[in-house]
């Protein structure tokens, strides 16, 4: 807890700095931060010295061994892909989610069967636009909202501020969905719960994206705006390598952009994250490359794997072994992220 600081340092090192991840982790109840127009501002200045708005943020600290220990009871695995039981191809065998989900759809299956076999009460989830038009966090608690949320979004979107609210609307099984910086978060939480809320117990289960950046979410969304001129958006999707495009479907048909025209606006905040598979998840989901609509799924903590088995036994997923030789090109894709990071900071 030496570690654990104020607000005016967090400004210091993280806000002032624009190296913030706009996980929402440190939005919610604060009186002195709230969200504006896809960014984190300080409102006044605050005189706790220790406050759960550095001790939650992703990027003040993180104890990688520590919070490992917690998990999975040891020390983190540097091996590229972090601590893991199996690997599996998967996707939803659900019509309806595969209709209208990205990828798989595993994410949005896994959540329904968590949902109906009593191991989550809600799920926090990133919806696609609020009353400011900007994604963010909810709080979902049917099946219907879960289906709703369905879709990548690709920014950082303060999706963490729905955990607040699940946590001040007395959820007891909690779901948490997010990038590998809000999973950090979610287990800072757990693990610091300044407020003694029983966080630990009450975040029963944790899925992790896979990530390699995000996008500043309002410039992003000014960039979709300048693009397509007034045309509506129906969805956009960035295609596995080798394509480095962004493709935005439109009711006039589907046009790409390159992303090195959209490079300029990832968050700063990405160039310091080392973590591609949210390692600290208990199911990680990414796209399955060279292989449309399936997911690769890592498996970590016996709380994923029940309910993975549970949603395999139900017909909810199909899954399929994971080849070695594509386990060993995401190991090596997460290790080349981990060693731009060392470069950086060394």
């Amino acid at each position: 807890m030496t570690m654990v600081l104020g607000l005016s340092e967090l400004a210091s090192r993280v806000l002032d700095e624009g190296l913030c991840a706009a996980c929402g982790s440190c939005v919610g109840r604060c009186p002195y931060l709230a969200k504006f127009r896809g960014k984190t501002v300080r409102l006044d200045s605050c005189t706790v010295e220790q406050g759960r708005c550095h001790a939650y943020c992703p990027m003040t600290f993180f104890d990688e061994d520590a919070v490992s220990r917690r998990i999975f009871g040891e020390p983190h695995d540097r091996n590229g892909l972090g601590a893991f039981l199996e690997v599996k191809a998967s996707r939803s065998a659900l019509p309806e989610v595969l209709s209208k989900g990205q990828g798989g759809g595993t994410v949005t299956t896994l959540l329904l069967a968590a949902l109906r076999q009593g191991a989550i009460d809600s799920a926090v989830l990133t919806a696609s636009a609020g009353e400011d038009g900007l994604p963010h966090g909810v709080v979902a608690v049917n099946e219907e909202q879960i289906q709703q949320c369905s879709g990548s979004k690709f920014v950082g979107a303060h999706s963490l501020e729905g955990l607040r609210a699940a946590l001040d609307r007395g959820f007891k099984k909690i779901g948490v969905v997010g990038l590998p910086c809000q999973v950090r978060s979610a287990r800072k939480m757990a693990m610091y719960d300044l407020k003694e809320e029983g966080i630990q117990d009450r975040i029963t289960l944790v899925v992790g994206l896979f990530c390699n950046w995000a996008f500043d979410c309002r410039e992003f969304l000014a960039a979709l705006r300048n693009r397509t001129q007034g045309r509506t958006i129906r969805r956009f999707d960035i295609p596995p390598p080798p394509a480095n495009v962004l493709e935005i479907e439109t009711d006039q048909g589907v046009e790409t952009v390159s992303l090195d025209e959209l490079r300029p606006i990832i968050q700063r905040s990405c160039g310091s994250c080392s973590d591609m598979v949210s390692e600290f998840a208990d199911l990680s989901l990414g796209m399955f490359e060279g292989r449309p609509k399936w997911n690769t799924l890592i498996v970590r903590t016996a709380a994923g794997r029940n309910l993975v088995e549970v949603a395999e036994k139900t017909a909810m997923i199909e899954t399929e072994p994971f080849p070695a030789e594509n386990l060993e090109h995401l190991r090596s894709a997460c290790l080349r992220k981990k060693s731009r990071i060392v470069e950086v900071s060394g």
